[in-house]
């Protein structure tokens, strides 16, 4: 439903209300958490707190939260979406470094933008969260209101990260501009265990995942999991020290901290599971997994040197194998190369929506934008027609 614009982006008509809250500690858990159920555990209000209060989504890394909530008239929460004002562009997964340059060299000023995300977490879902039974309008609500908020205060851009289908249909059906990436999952087909998995490989591929597998065995490699409940500050500690390691060689900035794993295993309990590789007593190798609606979640993995099998190991098959066992529906990889497919994530495509308050921008952005999906469309058709399936039967 449309109605006029108030302070801040704050819209309201008779029946429903839009306002905006500048931190998620600002909106009742259980509210907030009606909105998100059932959409992943990192829509959640706990995990956004953990965000937010631990500092990683704060100011001094350039998050701003700007959450717009939408009442209906009994004043019942029907609608939310996660939103940060950014005055940079670090700790994102769809680089927008060229479309800054460009508006700030014709005189524009292309910060703050306004993004809806989760911040540090490339994992697509919903991102217009309704609740159960909301009535019609809440997501027309919300979209009109983020623009409203963007033409008062000049605002350049909104961008959408990791939009599930659902979202991303919506956005486009507005004219916002679609950016299109590829991630990786594995679906469990409701194999029995690991060797019902395997015997749907093809051959080369099965001879080559048994042969990873021992060669980690032989090499006497010691691979722990430590459940959230039992995370201590020393493991979190050890568990950051191998991501930096890793991002440093791959020249990444490594932004998690310490006090943001420890809040989200206060949090989320068993639920989260860092998982060591040790070597002579030596931590060589890390892995944070999460697990929630039906999914478990690859989520971060840190190592000293290149440990390519024991990653495979952590990171892949014992993943599939907890997966099996528990009876999820899916392992999401996140985003990576060939080495996820040849171990039996298959692709799936991602996406960015865009939307920009100049007609001059929008329209230089979907010129890059077509020849950048055409490429993406086409590696995404290539990377499904070398499945490692027998047959590709629509895992």
């Amino acid at each position: 439903m449309q109605g006029s614009a108030g302070q801040d982006g704050d819209r309201s008509d008779d029946a429903l209300s839009v306002a905006m809250v500048f931190g998620i500690s600002g909106v009742d858990p259980l509210e907030w958490d009606a909105c998100a159920a059932g959409k992943g555990p990192f829509l959640s209000h706990a995990y956004l707190r953990a965000a937010e209060e631990s500092g990683l989504a704060g100011a001094d890394n350039g998050w701003r939260s700007a959450h717009m909530i939408v009442r209906e008239a009994s004043g019942r929460l029907v609608g939310a979406a996660p939103l940060y004002l950014r005055d940079r562009s670090t700790d994102e997964f769809w680089p927008d470094q060229t479309w800054v340059d460009a508006f700030q060299a014709s005189g524009g000023r292309y910060f703050p933008k306004l993004v809806m995300e989760v911040p540090y977490t490339p994992v697509t879902g919903a991102r217009i969260l309704l609740r159960q039974g909301a009535p019609f309008g809440v997501a027309d609500a919300l979209t009109g209101a983020m623009r409203s908020l963007a033409h008062k205060h000049g605002l350049s851009s909104i961008h959408v990260g990791f939009p599930d289908e659902e979202d991303r249909a919506l956005f486009e059906a507005a004219g916002w501009l679609s950016r299109h990436g590829i991630d990786y999952e594995w679906r469990n087909e409701g194999f029995r265990d690991f060797a019902d998995y395997t015997a749907g490989l093809t051959s080369h591929r099965r001879g080559t995942l048994l042969w990873e597998r021992r060669k980690v065995r032989e090499s006497g490699v010691r691979i722990r999991d430590v459940p959230g409940s039992r995370v201590e500050e020393t493991d979190a500690t050890v568990f950051l020290q191998l991501l930096a390691d890793l991002h440093t060689r791959k020249g990444r900035r490594q932004a998690l901290t310490v006090d943001f794993v420890m809040r989200l295993c206060a949090a989320f309990g068993d639920a989260l599971t860092l998982t060591f590789a040790e070597a002579d007593g030596v931590s060589i190798g890390a892995l944070l997994t999460m697990e929630g609606d039906g999914c478990l979640y690859v989520r971060n993995w840190g190592a000293r040197e290149d440990t390519r099998l024991v990653h495979f190991e952590i990171c892949y098959y014992r993943t599939v194998e907890r997966a099996i066992a528990r009876g999820l529906n899916r392992v999401d990889g996140g985003r990576g190369g060939p080495h996820k497919l040849a171990r039996g994530f298959l692709p799936k495509l991602s996406h960015a929506c865009h939307w920009f308050l100049h007609t001059n921008m929008r329209r230089a952005v979907a010129e890059g934008l077509e020849l950048h999906n055409a490429k993406a469309l086409a590696a995404f058709a290539q990377e499904r027609a070398r499945s490692p399936f027998r047959q590709h039967n629509g895992r």
